[in-house]
């Protein structure tokens, strides 16, 4: 009968359609995916008017040849061939179909595919300063659901409208072929067709879009709940997160429980409208019939079979036809929403002229430094400093001093506004960025352990690491021993953020990840979090072992830390206020003595470690 409904929109993200880029830049844009499936798009059009041919010949077949001129008439042999040319029609439409479908699928996938590998790999070449500025859960959208939003648009709206639009074209002709009168008197359900779909279609945009609302708003509380199970539990918060679960579920169910009454009222009304128009084709049609006006009865009977069928045929393309302006305008929204993110530029990245870094010997210099994340709010103002190969410099200052901004710049994530940063005599704005990072070793306090093997975790320092070399950095660190007791040792499986493992295991495989690379220059950002004296022995001669015979810069949180370093940089509000060794600063009085008696105050002879003030990240 021609259904061919998709409830399609309710994936689509029904964005605001105020849109910034033309609609024919945007179009221009999407066709050129579609450019390397010339064949497929041909093919996909023979199959569209194949289909549309076949699925409009049937009813004719049916109504004025099988039953007007064989069955009435009672000619069986004729029947057998007529039959045979029936099945052969439905053959071919069943095959046209087949291939429509399946290009429409081949195009429309090889479309997303191509557009998600674009924006992923696109969003790793994006400086810091927009992920700063970036919700993640939105960016995230834009790569999954706004490109799916326009993969159905393309695969259920476009050519299904131009299929829609053929099949319309061809019954009409058809049938005012047949009979002028009766194709006059068919079309009467025609305005009442269109003004159901419109109807129908907004109300279904709006019970689909209450319904996307409503179940991310469940699964934001579900994520938030798994991400904070701890929090939850230790403040014996489970009423209430159940509670608002439970709300955020009910509202879900109501909406879907919406949504479904508006598909049960759908049908019948179309059923309605159907029965309305085949009973106006069979009673004028009877009419015509009693006066003659479709020739000889069997002819009739034929005819009015036929138009009661292509009645019937109206309906789907009509509903396409309303909803698909809806399609378009929501792909087209989702369109614009990803080309916004692949015209982003990087705003830290390789001039034209910049040359390899050689082997770096470790030397750094801060010239003049003035840098803010806002530039009218700096955070450094006007800093400079010198770091000889292989000297170990403690940075120390109160949180929000702008000590992990010095170390952010010198890995070249952010550009400082003026002067400059040198790396053994080298512009760090005229090296390309990969082979300065290459050689720079980065250890934060937060340690983010990727879902994997442990083995895998480490490796991620040097790809193309031997098992042996893991092990090895592993036993230099002294993490070796705890990853031998876990259940499957290096190649235990640890969740996302290394669940399952203690804040000083992490820091372990973070030093092996960190020694396995083997960098010219450490930078590493010390954890504030209190741990158990054992590992931080371990952690100690962890970091020996890590800083021997390479320049390392450490924002440090502890006593042994800034006692072991040859220099101490300490840094208040963006300026270096005191320079010096330990026992130096100490003789000075000044802030790096108050901070030490605040920050880092402990008995000398205990190895617990520092919990400290300063949980800058």
């Amino acid at each position: 009968m021609g259904w061919h409904f998709h409830h399609h929109h309710h994936h689509l993200e029904e964005k605001s359609t105020e849109r910034r880029m033309p609609t024919r830049e945007i179009f221009a844009r999407l066709l050129r995916y579609l450019i390397p499936y010339k064949k497929w798009i041909a093919t996909v059009i023979c199959a569209v008017i194949v289909t549309s041919a076949t699925g409009i010949a049937s009813p004719y077949i049916l109504g004025r040849e099988i039953i007007s001129r064989y069955i009435l008439r009672g000619d069986l042999y004729g029947l057998q061939t007529i039959i045979l040319i029936f099945i052969g029609i439905q053959v071919a439409n069943w095959a046209a179909n087949t291939i429509r479908m399946y290009g429409l699928g081949k195009m429309g996938q090889s479309l997303l595919l191509k557009m998600r590998a674009d924006l992923f790999s696109h969003l790793q070449d994006l400086s810091f300063s927009f992920f700063d500025r970036s919700d993640s859960g939105d960016v995230i959208s834009r790569v999954t659901n706004d490109t799916d939003a326009i993969g159905e648009a393309f695969t259920s709206g476009l050519v299904q409208v131009a299929s829609d639009v053929l099949s319309l074209f061809m019954i009409v002709i058809v049938m005012f072929s047949i009979n002028v009168q009766l194709s006059l008197a068919s079309m009467a359900v025609v305005p009442l067709i269109v003004a159901v779909a419109v109807i129908f279609n907004s109300k279904f945009r709006a019970a689909y879009r209450m319904q996307r609302t409503r179940i991310s708003k469940v699964t934001s509380k579900l994520q938030e709940s798994i991400s904070g199970i701890r929090e939850i539990q230790s403040f014996t918060r489970e009423k209430d997160v159940m509670k608002d679960f439970k709300n955020a579920n009910l509202e879900n169910f109501q909406a879907n429980l919406q949504a479904t009454k508006v598909w049960g009222s759908f049908f019948p009304t179309i059923q309605i409208i159907q029965a309305l128009g085949s009973g106006i084709v069979i009673l004028y049609g009877g009419w015509l019939a009693f006066n003659g006006m479709l020739g000889p009865i069997e002819d009739a009977v034929g005819t009015l079979i036929t138009f009661v069928m292509y009645v019937g045929m109206f309906f789907g393309p009509i509903f396409d036809l309303t909803n698909f302006y809806n399609t378009v305008q929501s792909a087209l929204a989702a369109a614009e929403r990803i080309f916004e993110i692949l015209d982003i530029k990087p705003e830290i990245k390789d001039s034209e002229d910049a040359v390899e870094i050689p082997p770096i010997k470790g030397e750094i210099e801060f010239r003049n430094v003035t840098f803010g994340y806002k530039p009218e709010h700096p955070v450094l103002h006007n800093i400079s400093f010198r770091i000889k190969p292989k000297e170990t410099v403690a940075l120390v200052g109160p949180t929000g001093a702008g000590k992990s901004t010095i170390i952010k710049l010198l890995c070249r994530f952010y550009d400082p506004q003026s002067g400059q940063i040198m790396i053994d005599g080298y512009d760090l704005k005229k090296v390309k960025m990969k082979s300065l990072r290459k050689q720079m070793g980065i250890v934060l306090q937060e340690t983010f352990l990727f879902s994997g093997t442990i083995m895998d975790n480490i490796r991620y320092g040097k790809i193309d690491a031997t098992d042996e070399e893991i092990i090895s950095a592993a036993k230099l660190v002294g993490a070796h021993e705890f990853i031998e007791k876990l259940p499957e040792g290096y190649n235990t499986k640890i969740g996302e953020r290394g669940a399952g493992l203690s804040v000083g295991q992490k820091q372990l495989i973070s030093f092996a990840r960190a020694l396995l690379r083997n960098p010219a220059i450490l930078i590493l950002d010390e954890a504030t979090s209190s741990i158990d004296p054992y590992t931080d022995l371990l952690i100690r001669k962890a970091m020996r072992v890590l800083l021997k015979d390479r320049t390392s810069i450490i924002i440090a949180h502890r006593l042994s830390t800034v006692r072991d370093a040859d220099r101490i940089l300490v840094i208040e509000d963006g300026r270096i206020v005191e320079e010096g060794n330990h026992k130096e600063l100490m003789m000075k009085e000044g802030l790096y003595k108050h901070l030490y008696e605040m920050q880092f105050k402990e008995p000398e002879t205990e190895a617990a470690s520092l919990s400290a003030i300063s949980g800058e990240r």
